[in-house]
Order: structure tokens, then C-alpha cells, then sequence
């Protein structure tokens, strides 16, 4: 199968780059949410509570009348034993906050302490966040340069900048929320993207037996058997698994192994096959 890929060079690079483009246009169409980590909200606080409230049914209740992440917390004291209780929504107008009161009034809770709430990262923090993967990006490259002495292993750059954009576009595709956990799938992302081109760049340019196609079409062998087994555990933790910041995680893996298939083993893999069969038809020109 992977032979008669490399055959069709032309649609090696054309299938990633549609994928980016596409991923691009639904970031800018839809764009990425932002979880309360990252954005301001309305903290409503009760206190006093005699019975242990009913997370689920409020988190339910609020979800439908207001939208997007709610985090509801239950607290103790342990000198009363009464029950405290923080919910954190999106930032709510006058009126949305009128009716989440009557809402949470007809579950039981009285007397609210209505707070504005700050992100634990602000603008400035994610900016900073964006500056780092740009440099470790570049910082990737220049290593790669060193250690293989070719400009072609540069292209890596872009091909793993090309899997965080496809994260991203899935996160706005399924709303998916930025948050720490979603932040973390990226970073992992920037890390697996850069294993995958380096098993590529070793076979293509560090083996010298057999034909480049033979070469590249092994390492393509390698490489999907890695990610596709990779990507049926994300598959197997997004569909089973409940927790929140683990189904922003996998969803965010998802997408982007999904796309580190192309941009690695067609963008990337095309990109060696014509350097390696223009080396080789200097070398055998000498």
C-alpha cells in the first residue's frame, strides 16, 4: 500500500494542505472557546447549607438555561458541618443573572454572594504560552539542522505547526474548550509531532540502502502502526472516560494524530522523497 502512495506525489502534499485550510477556516468561522481558565466568569457562592446539595441536577439545570462550562463545587466546614457551594459560569449579563438566581431559588438555595471572576491565566499568560511553542518550534528545528546537516529537516517546523493547527480547528469544530488540559494535548502534540519527522529523517536521509521510495515506504510503516495505535487509545479514553479534562485532552490528540498522519507521512514524506531522488540523481550524475 505505502509503494503505491509514493507514487502520487502531487497528492501527498495537496490532501494536508486542504485539511490545513479547511481546520483554518472553521478556527476563524467558529473560533476556539476558552474555558473559565482562561476566561472571565460569574462566581455565585452560598453558604450555610444544611443538606449536601445536588451537583449533577444543578449543573444540569444551569447548563441548559445558561450554555457553555459550569463548575460547581461543594465545600464543608468542618466546625458546623453545613455545606458550602461555589459555581463558576460564563460571565452573565444583569438578566441571565436574575434568572440563574430564580433558577438555583427553585432548587433550595437562598442568598447568593454574586462575585466577578478573574482566569487563572490571563491575556498576557497566553500570549506568553503561544511565544513559547513558536520558540520551541524554532529551537526544534535549529537542533534537527544541527544533528542532520540538511536544510530539508527545517520542513519539520511547519508539518508539526500544521498538526497544532488541526487540534485547534477540532476544538472549534466540537467545542471543545481551551483549557490547562486541552493546553497539555497540545504540547504533546508539539513533542509527538517531532518523533514522528525524526523517524522520517532517519530513514530517509541517515539509510542509504535500497531505493528512497523503499525507505520512506518503511518508515510510513512504522509511523502509522505508532499512531494508529496511539490514536485507538485516545479513541477508546474519549468515548469511555467522563472526566472533563480528559475528554479535552483526547479530543484534542485526536484530531491532532489524525492530522500528524498527513503532515508527517505525505506532506513531509513527499517533501523527502523529492530531495532524496534529487541527491541521488546528483550523486549518480558525478
Amino acid at each position: 500500500m505505502f509503494p503505491r502512495i509514493l507514487r502520487h506525489p502531487k497528492w501527498m502534499v495537496l490532501l494536508p494542505l486542504l485539511l490545513a485550510g479547511s481546520m483554518l477556516v472553521a478556527i476563524l468561522t467558529l473560533g476556539v472557546p476558552l474555558s473559565l481558565e482562561f476566561s472571565s466568569g460569574t462566581l455565585i457562592r452560598y453558604e450555610g447549607i444544611e443538606e449536601r446539595p445536588d451537583v449533577a441536577r444543578i449543573e444540569s439545570s444551569l447548563r441548559q438555561l445558561v450554555g457553555g462550562e459550569i463548575k460547581v463545587e461543594v465545600t464543608r466546614d468542618p466546625l458546623t458541618g453545613r455545606f458550602g457551594l461555589d459555581i463558576l459560569t460564563p460571565l452573565l449579563g444583569e438578566n441571565l443573572e436574575n434568572q440563574v438566581c430564580t433558577l438555583l431559588s427553585g432548587l433550595g438555595l437562598e442568598n447568593p454572594s454574586i462575585l466577578p471572576y478573574s482566569p487563572a491565566l490571563g491575556r498576557a499568560q497566553r500570549k506568553q504560552a503561544v511565544t513559547a511553542i513558536l520558540v520551541a518550534a524554532l529551537v526544534i528545528g535549529l537542533c534537527l539542522l544541527f544533528v542532520y546537516r540538511k536544510k530539508v529537516v527545517l520542513f519539520t517546523v511547519p508539518c508539526v505547526l500544521l498538526n497544532l493547527l488541526a487540534a485547534l480547528g477540532g476544538m472549534a469544530l466540537t467545542g471543545t474548550p481551551l483549557s490547562l488540559a486541552s493546553l497539555a494535548g497540545l504540547l504533546l502534540l508539539l513533542g509527538y509531532g517531532v518523533d514522528t519527522n525524526i523517524l522520517l529523517a532517519n530513514f530517509a536521509l541517515k539509510r542509504f540502502e535500497g531505493e528512497p521510495e523503499e525507505r520512506i515506504a518503511s518508515a510510513m510503516k512504522t509511523g502509522f502502526m505508532i499512531t494508529l495505535t496511539t490514536f485507538a487509545t485516545m479513541l477508546a479514553v474519549n468515548l469511555f472516560v467522563t472526566n472533563p479534562s480528559l475528554d479535552q485532552l483526547s479530543t484534542v490528540l485526536l484530531f491532532g494524530l489524525g492530522a500528524d498522519l498527513l503532515d508527517t507521512w505525505f506532506l513531509n514524506a513527499g517533501v523527502y522523497l523529492h530531495f532524496t531522488k534529487k541527491r541521488r540523481m546528483y550523486y549518480v550524475s558525478l
